[in-house]
């Protein structure tokens, strides 16, 4: 078995119900007929060779773990295809390690042609650059945990807290608190993990248009203590994709109020999950920051500014008072092999230094569009922070826009509302082939990215809480004149 592999933690964390058994080969696996009704057999090995594998009728399923690129698992049998469906989920939102770099290599193995030697080592100059440069973002002193996603750095705070929450608060419910309409993967990744884990439930926290994120979360803090369960909060600031900042100082002494369990005892109080991927640059972790004595972590995609969309990598830092929990999660990043490539760290080592000045830029090129298209569309609604969110900071280069729309009745408004939407973003493709694309993605190098929250970030999410609104995001460096011209051309023919 791999050094990462931890069957305690599997069993006691993630609820897993196994036995082990050491075979010299497969053919040698032996299990009593009442195990094969109600198990399964999962065969795992370790090759240097991809695609490999021993299957005998005996193995459900056989995992072929390479010691450099991950692993490839094979599903054996008719009986077991129900299962397919729900691994793939699971597999692509929790354990989404595979760096494109990786996956060529693998490709050029199996269709047998010589690949370049993998090298998955982290170069110590290149990580200490990396560590150096989060620090001073991010305020912060404590470790800065590197994962090969930020889906998987997600994934490994909510394992790591839940590890825990189990040791430190024995038998006590643990609450997920997580807005029904934040990011995709985040909502259901935290879902998921309420539907496999005893004992674990999200609840949902409305932040956005008429809810306020402040008022939200004391209401569902009050209830939470009252039970005398362990409270997680996971929040975007800014909202995605409403853009919207709440009130900081009602937010922390929200956070930082002492509550009571229905017996008067004192509960337990919050820790506050921030994915600050829009704004990574403000420093909300600092030990005078916006979040001063609340126990908080952050974490942020790295392929979205850190690496200005060149790989996938993310990290996860922790103020003075949650820096204990940094240990937890690091533990469980290792134990589901996500930790960053050494080819990741490199990436981050060569664009973290600049990624202030690049938000910056940016910002400036989305102010000066989202002031066109007001001028230009004065019907629409935009959301994008104010001026003076922008003077303390909040500077994202990504808005939302919700364009005018007629109609008799609201079916036909909002189908009427779709197909807008649909052709400024084919204009904008058509036109400026080059700079603007179909794309989820935000912090880019280059260009000008479009899409529709509800039909891509959002395609898990429940539909009474989908946004069918353009999401835009820029780049400090796009040809500006150009898109406002196009933008122009757009109105015209509305």
């Amino acid at each position: 078995m791999p050094a990462f592999f931890d069957a305690e933690a599997l069993r006691r964390v993630y609820s897993y119900d196994f036995e082990m058994k050491q075979v010299e080969r497969a053919e040698a696996i032996s299990v009593p007929a009442s195990f094969r009704e109600n198990g399964s057999i999962v065969f795992f090995s370790q090759h240097d060779e991809i695609g490999q594998a021993s299957l005998t009728p005996t193995i459900d399923f056989f995992i072929n773990v390479h010691p450099q690129l991950g692993s490839i698992l094979f599903v054996n049998g008719e009986k077991n295809e129900g299962y397919i469906s729900e691994i793939q989920h699971v597999r692509r939102r929790e354990t989404i390690a595979m760096t494109p770099a990786d996956c060529f290599t693998a490709l050029q193995q199996l269709l047998g042609k010589t690949s370049s030697d993998i090298d998955k080592s982290i170069d110590a100059t290149n990580k200490a650059s990396v560590v150096s440069s989060i620090k001073k973002i991010t305020h912060t002193s404590s470790k800065a945990l590197l994962g090969s996603s930020g889906l998987s750095v997600q994934y490994a705070i909510m394992m790591g807290l839940i590890d825990d929450a189990l040791e430190k608060h024995t038998g006590k419910a643990i609450k997920f608190i997580v807005p029904p309409n934040c990011y995709g993967g985040t909502n259901d990744q935290a879902r998921r993990v309420a539907a496999c884990v005893p004992n674990v439930e999200v609840l949902d926290l409305p932040v956005d248009g008429d809810h306020d994120m402040v008022q939200s979360i004391a209401i569902i803090l009050d209830k939470v203590a009252s039970e005398d369960a362990v409270p997680y909060i996971i929040a975007e600031i800014p909202t995605n994709p409403r853009v919207e900042v709440p009130d900081l100082k009602k937010l922390r002494a929200v956070l930082n109020m002492v509550r009571h369990t229905a017996s008067g005892a004192i509960a337990i109080d919050p820790v506050f999950i921030l994915d600050q991927t829009f704004c990574p640059n403000v420093p909300f972790l600092a030990d005078s920051g916006l979040l001063a004595g609340v126990r908080s972590l952050s974490y942020v995609s790295g392929s979205k500014f850190p690496s200005g969309g060149k790989c996938t990598a993310g990290y996860c830092v922790a103020n003075a008072p949650a820096e204990a929990l940094l240990e937890p999660i690091e533990k469980h990043l290792k134990l589901c092999d996500n930790e960053a490539t050494g080819l990741q760290v490199q990436l981050l080592a060569e664009q973290l230094p600049s990624m202030n000045q690049r938000i910056q830029d940016a910002y400036k090129n989305t102010r000066a569009f989202v002031n066109f298209i007001k001028e230009a569309l004065p019907e629409a609604k935009i959301n994008f922070v104010s001026e003076a969110l922008a003077r303390e900071g909040f500077t994202p280069s990504v808005f939302s826009l919700d364009l005018p729309t007629k109609g008799n009745t609201p079916e036909e408004r909002e189908s009427y509302k779709r197909a807008l939407n649909l052709k400024l973003i084919d204009m904008m493709i058509n036109e400026i082939p080059n700079e603007s694309k179909y794309c989820v993605s935000y912090g880019q190098l280059k260009g000008c990215y479009w899409t529709i929250p509800a039909t891509s970030t959002q395609g898990t999410t429940k539909e009474v809480d989908k946004d069918y609104i353009a999401r835009v995001s820029l780049s400090p460096d796009m040809d500006l004149a150009l898109h406002k011209k196009v933008f122009l051309d757009f109105v015209e023919t509305i």
